[in-house]
């Protein structure tokens, strides 16, 4: 396949990364510097200009150009290329990166927009972390419709009774799911069945819809209705608030923008608006920042959210959530005690390799880890039909987490045989890839 990605900010480097290993991909980015990093650093076309251009994208636009993506940080700016694109190719996939609300209602979808489908960084991560803050034990979330699928990441704490120090052969999982995987004090886990959780591990369980709620529940005693608290009145907030009015929550709302209070009290009757500043150690303690179950820090800039759940955990709030757009930030919120941070740029990428790969091969990177989740299809070259479960010899950080059958998902049994057309969905350390590779005789886009 041939893409086209204009914009090489950290969302169009992360899709050039990923999307490379198997596409031939041009990248187009007019700052010289982030341009000069694609060219050191990634292995595909680039070139140094505008690239909302009609002269530049004539030229560069091939007639088997099958994907283009724009991804600044600018909704006008990549609407335009989108625009532009098509009028040139009218065959291509247009992509465009969209922030404001006002541009997601479905008008962009038509033949004189040139816009195929939008992709909104905001409204992606307000639906995860809407996800995270309605669960309380619940750190990371992914949807896999397609498949039929969910996959949630707990936090086991003290309090878990029920599922500490058992042995998970006695655990008893909801219908239809899977425990594949156990991170515990920076390095994973693949479960045996003799193998206990303990206090502080990260769990990752995957299912049907409402295994992640079922699994949630089965953890301890949870809330009906939950408290939250929200720093940040901007496009990130408003996506959220969105999510939340139907929910069983109560919501404060910090915005030290005045303007902002107001637009958001005109239109959100549930929360309560606070202009004030999320930074302010005696703001959050006032507002009773500790008796609140989350508290989701939204604001633009990476230094204030970090402040703000760091003063919030200090304070004594259960559950600190924020997003970083910046990769150079995702060690530094990972190590800093916050306990869900969600990257911008991971979660662009998942959701356009969800849609541009082929229906039933999810790829997931997970948030934090350094492990993947892969959907590979059994196929006659990869010699894999007729195979047991039992006697599938995965590398030793990977394990069979699913196998799709006739379009549904089964959990894996040692007698379960593999045929032509499954999909065994692999959830694997970045560096088993490779071997992954030769095993099954195609190529995952989510390289090491």
């Amino acid at each position: 396949m041939q893409v086209i990605i204009v914009g090489a900010g950290n969302v169009g480097y992360t899709l050039a990364r990923t999307l490379s290993k198997n596409h031939s991909v041009m990248m187009v980015e007019i700052d010289e510097k982030r341009y000069e990093k694609v060219v050191e650093s990634l292995d595909i076309g680039a070139i140094n200009a505008n690239g909302a251009s009609p002269r530049v994208l004539k030229d560069i636009m091939k007639a088997e150009t099958d994907l283009f993506l724009a991804v600044t940080e600018r909704d006008e700016f990549n609407i335009f290329a989108c625009l532009v694109a098509k009028q040139i190719r009218p065959e291509a996939v247009t992509f465009a990166r969209v922030r404001n609300p006002e541009y997601l209602g479905g008008v962009l979808r038509s033949d004189a927009m040139g816009v195929d489908r939008t992709i909104s960084p905001e409204r992606l991560t307000a639906a995860k972390m809407r996800h995270v803050a309605m669960m309380e034990n619940l750190v990371d979330y992914e949807s896999l419709p397609v498949l039929g699928l969910e996959l949630g990441v707990f936090r086991v704490a003290a309090k878990h009774d029920a599922a500490l120090f058992k042995p998970l052969r006695y655990m008893e999982l909801p219908p239809g799911s899977a425990l594949v995987a156990i991170h515990r004090k920076g390095e994973v886990l693949m479960p045996g069945d003799t193998e206990r959780l303990a206090t502080g591990d990260d769990v990752t369980i995957i299912g049907r819809p409402g295994t992640v709620e079922a699994f949630n529940s089965a953890l301890g005693k949870v809330k009906e209705r939950r408290d939250l608290m929200i720093v940040g009145g901007g496009i990130l907030a408003e996506h959220l608030l969105t999510l939340l009015e139907a929910e069983n929550c109560t919501i404060k709302l910090i915005e030290k923008d005045e303007t902002s209070c107001r637009r958001l009290s005109r239109r959100f009757d549930k929360a309560v608006i606070i202009n004030d500043s999320g930074t302010d150690p005696s703001v959050l303690r006032n507002e009773n920042v500790n008796m609140s179950d989350a508290l989701i820090c939204t604001a633009e800039n990476e230094e204030e959210n970090l402040l703000s759940c760091l003063i919030g955990k200090h304070l004594g709030v259960h559950k600190t959530i924020t997003k970083y757009s910046r990769r150079e930030y995702e060690k530094v919120f990972n190590m800093s005690g916050v306990d869900v941070a969600i990257g911008y740029y991971h979660v662009v990428a998942n959701e356009i390799v969800k849609q541009i790969v082929p229906e039933l091969e999810m790829l997931l990177l997970l948030e934090g880890f350094q492990e993947v989740l892969v959907g590979i299809t059994v196929h006659e070259r990869s010699r894999m039909s007729g195979t047991l479960v039992v006697d599938l010899d995965l590398p030793a950080r990977s394990v069979l987490a699913m196998i799709i059958k006739n379009g549904g998902p089964m959990v894996p049994r040692p007698d379960m045989e593999l045929n032509d057309g499954d999909v065994v969905l692999i959830y694997a350390s970045r560096q088993d890839v490779p071997r992954l590779e030769r095993m099954f005789h195609t190529k995952i886009p989510l390289g090491p």
